[in-house]
Formats: structure tokens, sequence, C-alpha cells
């Protein structure tokens, strides 16, 4: 029976045992678990032995990052696990996950992208699906908030993909907004009518306005996303529908609408269910959370 195994015998009840597991010489597992502990000040005092034992860096770029995976074969995974344990021992900490594994990555250390890194890694039967990253400040004495970010990040990139401009959490803070926000499409229908009636249109309708949106209502930016000559931008906007055309000439009205496509989008990635069209004006159409070609 090792030391770890005498401790765990001797003591009564899993707290007390993990309280004095930390006495033991080799104690990497326990404090890595403590990591990411439902208690803040276990995961304080991991995280100071972490950086006490240079297991990560106090000071400089330290990312978290969450990895979703899917496991095709059986035994793929742990294979991937031990890949990225063995591998990342002198850069990134590896940490398990609900979904897949939290990477805690002291950045200067790193020879190749972490990304690039992860992908080379991964055996023929694992799928990395996503991966969100977010910052960890050299103040923080708690990682939870950076793993949080992280996670949501991951979410955000497995329901939108390539739309996005990177995975990194402070590139999406709309977007990190917006998942916040419950999946009840009735939001959408009173609070932005003209977004449900473009998720419910022509695809190039909402195509068009939400690039013109995104592109700050600038005409020259927008047609050169489009490919299109600002004359028939002009069209395509002076023929939407009345609702549409009200809310592009009201400043709040507008950026609700811009929201609330980027949030019918969010939930559009998520697949949660449409919501009905208003009575009045209910017809044969896509739903409003129905997936729409682009």
């Amino acid at each position: 029976m090792n030391q770890v195994e005498v401790l765990m015998n001797r003591v009564a009840g899993t707290e007390n045992a993990f309280d004095s597991l930390r006495n033991v010489k080799d104690d990497r597992h326990f404090v890595l678990l403590d990591l990411h502990s439902h208690h803040r000040e276990r995961r304080r005092h991991a995280l100071r032995t972490a950086r006490s034992r240079h297991w990560i860096d106090s000071y400089g770029d330290v990312r978290v990052r969450a990895l979703l995976v899917d496991a095709i074969e059986n035994g793929s995974l742990e294979e991937f696990e031990r890949a990225l344990t063995l591998n990342g021992r002198d850069h990134t900490v590896v940490l398990m996950d609900v979904g897949g594994y939290i990477l805690v990555t002291s950045e200067r250390r790193a020879d190749v992208p972490i990304e690039e890194w992860v992908h080379s890694l991964t055996p023929p039967g694992v799928q990395v699906t996503a991966i969100g990253s977010a910052a960890l400040r050299s103040e923080e004495d708690d990682l939870m908030r950076a793993i949080d970010e992280a996670r949501t990040t991951a979410e955000i990139v497995l329901q939108l993909g390539d739309t996005l401009p990177s995975n990194r959490a402070e590139d999406l803070g709309a977007w990190r907004l917006l998942h916040a926000i419950g999946g009840d499409p009735e939001l959408i229908i009173s609070a932005s009518p003209a977004a449900n009636e473009l998720w419910r249109s022509d695809p190039m309708r909402r195509l068009t306005v939400e690039t013109y949106l995104d592109s700050g209502c600038n005409v020259a930016s927008a047609c050169s996303t489009l490919h299109i000559h600002r004359t028939t931008l002009y069209y395509r906007l002076e023929s939407m529908p009345e609702i549409v055309r009200e809310a592009l000439g009201d400043g709040l009205k507008r950026s609700t609408l811009h929201l609330a496509l980027k949030l019918l989008r969010l939930w559009n990635g998520a697949a949660v269910p449409a919501a009905a069209a208003p009575a009045e004006s209910r017809r044969e159409s896509p739903a409003v959370l129905g997936r729409a070609a682009v």
C-alpha cells in the first residue's frame, strides 16, 4: 500500500483526506484536482502551489483553454489524455473537464502554438470539436473565472465556428454577453419584430442587413463584403419590409435589431427550439430559429 492509500485509510471523510494529502511528497495529482475544485479556498491554495512549483508561470502570458472533444473509438480518449499530460508537462497543466479538458499554458514556454500542438497529439479516434481560450491575469488568485470564460468561448466556437474572429474570450465580448441570455425565442418577437421578420424571410435579406450593420452602416464596406454595387445595396435596403426599414432608421431599434440577429444566429447554432410567428403574420416559411442557408 502506497503513502496516498495509507493516508486515505487513516483519515475519515474525503475533505479531511484531501487536506492530509497535500503533505504527500508527490501530490501533483491532488493539487491539479483542487485547481478547479468547488471550494474557492482550495482553488486559491492550489493555484499558489502550482505557481510556486513553476507548473504555471506567476507572470507573463498564461492562457486557459477549454477543449471540447468527441471520442470515436474505445481507448482513444485515454490515449489523447496521456499524450497531452506527458507532452505538456513543461508548459501546460492538463485538467479533466466535463466533455473535454482544461489546459493551463505558460505561453512563453511553448515552442509551437498550443492549438497546433493539440491537433498534433490528437489520435485518429478523437475529434477536437472546439477550443476556447481566456487569459489568466497575473494578479488573479483563482483559476475559475478564466476556466468559465474559456468554457463559454468553446461553446460559442462550437456553435458558430469560422464566422467568429477568433477563439479568444477577450475578442468575443458581445457573443459572450448574448450567450448569457436564455434561449427564449419569444424575446426576439417582442424585442425586435424586425429581426424576427428577417430570420423568417429570404436569407439574402437577412445577410444584407446583418452585413450592413456589421460594417457600422458603412455602404462601401458592406458592398465590399457582399461583393455588390452600392446601387444594389440601396435597392435591397429600400425594398425591405416596412418593419425592417423602420428599425434601420431608429438608433435604438437598429442596435436591438443587430443584437437580435446575432442572438438568433447563436441560438440557431445551439439548435434551440423555434418560436412560432405571431398569429397575425404567420406564414409558410422557415420557423424563427429554423436553419437558413446564408
